[in-house]
């Protein structure tokens, strides 16, 4: 009876990748880089060529990765101020009950989560684009409610690349230095750029966005047919094998 009840709490475990963020100003946080450290499984994927890295281990380390104290730090501080909080990464969804679970572990605050959707964005979409495309997603879906305030990377030409689309995106490394220097807060409110540049640039990049999603899709249709057929074979070969050993 008790382990009934134990499997039945598995599937009542939050799934904030599901869920609508927590309506408020919204930090986006990206989780590799700014509080999540994977260098000591990089060895996994270190052969100079690509079939010869070993993605599998690499990714069943999610869960142990280090937290990187500064980030850590940060997100809570932001947190205990009231800003909801919610994280991105180009990581595959498949793997977001992993990373909710070291979210937790680690004593971040949990919310909801952006990743990189194996069907609309596949392994083959950048990860640029990724966030690119988390942005806008959230634009379209979040931002009446949650409005972002901030989303916080480590990579210079993602900050670049999002604050040029209007998002109020901040290097971590630069926030931290004003974490440090007790200006954290007072910075978000005054953004990394005036709010009406960014607006301005927002309302300007939005139809380039979606002409150049749209290109992508169309490539990426082809992919998704296969990626259909290979799934169903697989559960083809599933059936058989099971009939094959009754």
């Amino acid at each position: 009876m008790a382990k009934r009840k134990e499997a039945g709490s598995l599937k009542d475990r939050p799934k904030p990748w599901f869920s609508a963020p927590r309506p408020g100003p919204t930090v986006m946080i990206d989780i590799d880089g700014v509080i999540a450290n994977m260098d000591k499984f990089a060895h996994f994927i270190a052969a100079p060529n690509y079939a010869d890295r070993d993605w599998k281990s690499f990714h069943a380390n999610f869960g142990n990765a280090t937290l990187i104290r500064a980030g850590g730090k940060l997100v809570r501080e932001l947190d205990a101020a009231g800003f909801t909080i919610a994280y991105t990464t180009t990581r595959l969804d498949q793997f977001l009950p992993a990373t909710d679970r070291w979210i937790r572990a680690s004593s971040l605050p949990p919310g909801h989560i952006e990743s990189r959707s194996l069907w609309v964005d596949g392994t083959v979409r950048p990860a640029l684009d990724v966030k690119r495309r988390q942005w806008w997603r959230w634009e379209s879906k979040y931002s009446e409610k949650s409005p972002l305030v901030a989303w916080i990377d480590d990579e210079q030409e993602a900050v670049e690349t999002l604050r040029g689309e209007g998002c109020p995106a901040w290097l971590f490394t630069d926030l931290f230095e004003r974490y440090k220097d007790g200006a954290l807060i007072p910075s978000l409110a005054g953004g990394p750029e005036p709010v009406e540049v960014l607006t301005a640039r927002r309302d300007a990049a939005k139809p380039l966005w979606k002409e150049h999603d749209a290109a992508f899709q169309v490539k990426h249709e082809e992919w998704q047919r296969r990626h259909s057929a290979r799934m169903k074979q697989r559960a083809r070969d599933k059936r058989e094998t099971r009939r094959e050993e009754q």
